[in-house]
């Protein structure tokens, strides 16, 4: 099995970290073994996966935990906006984007 540098900030690798070893995510366990993983961070294809696969998890319970965030909504709240923007423009976009950096731009759309 092949793995590649994924090339990530330290702050991002350690917010992955905990999530897998909080949420038990045995398909990253190589990759994140301790809530203290540092980088560099070497990834499978399918590796890879499961990390847009958590990436895409996280945005959508952002999306249950904030519901308010769109403007359109009756209901907007700007806390909940600002909250769903963290993980939006933190952890998904950021995960996506490194990824894709040491993989292929687009070789993970399906999972998006």
């Amino acid at each position: 099995m092949i793995k590649r540098e994924v090339i990530m900030p330290v702050e991002l690798v350690e917010e992955i970290a905990q999530i897998v070893q909080k949420e038990g995510y045995q398909a990253l366990k190589d990759a994140f073994p301790t809530a203290e993983k540092k980088p560099p961070i070497f990834l499978s294809r399918e590796e890879a996966e499961a990390l847009i696969d958590l990436a895409v998890i996280e945005k959508k319970k952002a999306r249950l935990m904030y519901p308010y965030y769109d403007e359109e909504h009756p209901n907007f709240s700007e806390e909940h906006e600002e909250m769903f923007d963290d993980v939006q423009l933190g952890i998904y976009e950021k995960t996506i984007y490194y990824v894709e950096a040491a993989f292929k731009k687009g070789e993970f759309d399906h999972l998006i």
